[in-house]
């Protein structure tokens, strides 16, 4: 017989992962091996000499989508396109080997090939719990959302890891798997001829690599088939080696060099190709068996499918296909899923940047309060993330996609009328690009992308720093006003409740202060902040946080009544039209005007900083700035075919 009884792979319902003895699982290979025909055989030796294609071209893998249930060997049916089918995974390999050992009836085979065939490359054991079920769930949008791309700099890896529950070191370790394999062409050309859209290349890209690349691989930019070496010289054997490119910038992808732009993972990128190799193994293992637990499904919550590549009713018995597959290292890094890039839009509509630049210089300068107004707006709509009740189906996430925009119907609320956003403005101004966009190419510029524009322009007009905006961005089709309560920030917030919405999106403790340092310009009403002056703790006191001489100045010449609901009074007084750093000054003096201000120093972390800011030159405070817009405005962005190119902003397409 070719087949062991299904009791002796997993006849109950195991309550979580757990590890079997070693000895158990050598043995139960072996005789794996030996119920393969023989073509099969030499097959899997020759898979398991070459590392290949169980740990692909590029790294990391379901985790990072459904979580470890098998939801990437799923096929795509006539409603519904698979994550298979999405463009991260259209160089995914493995999917015949993963269903002739289905075939076996042996539990958790693959996930123990994928990480021997590692070993056979010369690379660390790693242990292997098992008991997943199958999720039943497959969405290619999925992956073009949750899949870190070989564009991916340090603030996207950084968010999108984050999201699993992975940390900085796990970003470096898990990375050290393109140690082994290839990639196509396409996942890196642009860094070799149109870096920023304008026929360039990636400086970070060593210049010699980048001619040797250029003249014997990638010969033109519009190569899609050929293959290079991830680790030069190297591909077939784990080791180190391609950290070592790393620190010569020498890194494939974008992604990788993004690895050297941060002190704290170029650090440990350093200390690994310095260190004892043993140290690198240890803690690569430690890394994929983390991995490996995220999300999974166990018991009752899958099932145990007939054959991977369909779902069925079947809810216990078989093998345990993603038991098998988890440890296969899919490909992510070196998608070729439409990113954000400089100069999107610079050859089917190269005037657009410009014409939105124009309109802000033309009309901020006689509104500057509007530049606060638009960057507001900005946040508003990157911070909104709508998810189902029970945090499934992703695909429905929002982010910067302009669902801020979007007028509530006769069956739903929409963002903009939500209590948080009552008070936005410049939505007129926003349509009004749209238009003269528009009517130079039509149906090109998505809502998103002139949100994002307009923001930072609007800024720069009022002395504040430039920030690189990359565009691409598709306009979403879902606006949902209850999730503008959940997401939005509260001027009302205290430290705790500013830093778990913040982490929510994958900023962190730098990100809020820099962030919140917008309040430098711009006004708000009254009744934001009334109930510091009149009623803090419900018995008409005032907010001790306060300053005293402050407060008695506001209710004497601004918010007179705690019913003030029309009188609005200056976030940073006597300098709101100046995008500067005097903000920070008035929190150190307790003259924040929001509670969520004056919580900015309530922790010695972020009150720190806010020292350093006010005491540091001010270009610091610019560049810091800017970095932290260009991370938000990546916050669950859509791109591709995941939304749509709105023909007016306020209305989804018909």
């Amino acid at each position: 017989a070719r087949s062991i009884p299904i009791r002796c792979c997993f006849n109950y319902e195991p309550p979580q992962l757990r590890l079997s003895s070693p000895n158990y699982f050598k043995d139960q290979f072996k005789i794996s091996m030996m119920n393969l025909p023989s073509p099969w055989r030499k097959w899997v030796v020759s898979m398991l000499r070459q590392g290949q294609p169980l740990l692909t071209e590029k790294f990391v893998f379901l985790p990072l989508i459904q979580g470890c249930d098998a939801s990437l060997l799923l096929n795509s049916t006539s409603n519904n396109q698979a994550e298979k089918d999405a463009k991260p995974n259209l160089t995914v390999r493995g999917f015949d080997f993963i269903d002739r050992v289905k075939s076996l009836c042996r539990a958790d085979i693959i996930a123990l090939v994928a990480r021997d065939s590692i070993v056979a490359t010369g690379g660390p054991f790693w242990r292997v719990p098992t008991g997943r079920t199958d999720g039943t769930i497959s969405n290619g949008s999925e992956a073009l959302s949750n899949l870190p791309p070989p564009t991916g700099n340090f603030s996207t890896l950084q968010r999108l890891f984050s999201n699993q529950g992975l940390d900085l070191t796990d970003l470096v370790l898990l990375s050290g798997a393109h140690t082994v394999g290839v990639s196509h062409c396409s996942s890196f050309s642009a860094r070799l001829y149109n870096f920023t859209g304008v026929c360039d290349q990636d400086p970070a890209l060593d210049p010699e690599y980048a001619a040797n690349l250029k003249a014997k691989k990638c010969t033109n930019p519009n190569d899609n088939t050929t293959i290079v070496e991830m680790d030069p010289g190297s591909r077939k054997t784990f080791d180190r080696s391609y950290y070592s490119h790393l620190l010569k910038r020498r890194g494939l992808f974008e992604s990788d060099a993004a690895l050297t732009t941060n002190p704290t993972t170029k650090t440990f990128v350093t200390q690994l190709v310095q260190g004892p190799i043993q140290t690198f193994y240890d803690e690569f293992a430690k890394s994929m068996e983390k991995m490996g637990r995220i999300n999974v499904k166990t018991g009752s919550t899958g099932e145990i499918r007939k054959q991977c590549a369909v779902y069925s009713d079947l809810k216990m018995g078989g093998i345990r296909c993603f038991g098998m597959a988890i440890l296969v290292l899919l490909r992510f890094l070196g998608s070729t899923q439409a990113q954000l890039q400089l100069g999107f839009y610079s050859k089917n509509c190269p005037r657009a940047e410009k014409i939105i630049q124009d309109f802000v210089n033309q009309h901020i300068h006689n509104a500057p309060s509007l530049a606060a107004a638009l960057i507001r707006m900005h946040f508003h709509d990157c911070f909104v993330r709508l998810l189902t009740e029970k945090f499934v189906f992703l695909p429905l996430i929002q982010g910067c996609d302009a669902s801020l925009l979007l007028n509530s119907t006769s069956n739903n609320q929409a963002e903009k009328d939500a209590n948080p956003n009552l008070t936005v403005r410049g939505f007129d101004f926003i349509d009004r690009v749209k238009s003269l966009v528009e009517a130079d190419c039509p149906g090109i510029v998505s809502c998103a992308d002139i949100i994002a524009l307009v923001a930072r322009d609007s800024i720069v007009a009022t002395g504040g720093p430039f920030w690189r905006v990359p565009t691409g961005r598709t306009d979403g089709t879902i606006s949902n006003g209850s999730e503008a309560l959940s997401n939005l920030p509260p001027p009302t917030g205290n430290f705790s409740t500013l830093q778990r919405l913040f982490s929510n999106q994958g900023l962190d403790l730098t990100d809020l202060v820099l962030l919140s340092g917008a309040h430098t310009v711009g006004v708000s009403h009254c009744s934001s902040f009334s109930a510091r002056l009149y009623n803090f703790t419900g018995v008409c006191d005032q907010d001790p946080a306060l300053d005293p001489e402050y407060a008695a100045n506001l209710k004497a010449k601004k918010c007179t009544n705690p019913n003030d609901n029309t009188t609005i009074v200056e976030m940073d007084p006597g300098s709101r039209k100046t995008f500067d750093r005097s903000y920070y000054s008035h929190l150190l003096k307790r003259r924040g005007l929001f509670e969520s201000d004056a919580a900015l120093t309530t922790n010695p972390t972020t009150k720190t900083f806010v020292t350093q800011l006010v005491q540091g030159p001010i270009q610091t405070f610019y560049d810091e700035f800017a970095k932290s817009m260009e991370k938000m405005g990546r916050i669950n962005v859509k791109t591709g075919s995941t939304g749509e190119i709105r023909k007016q902003c306020a209305v989804v397409n018909s």
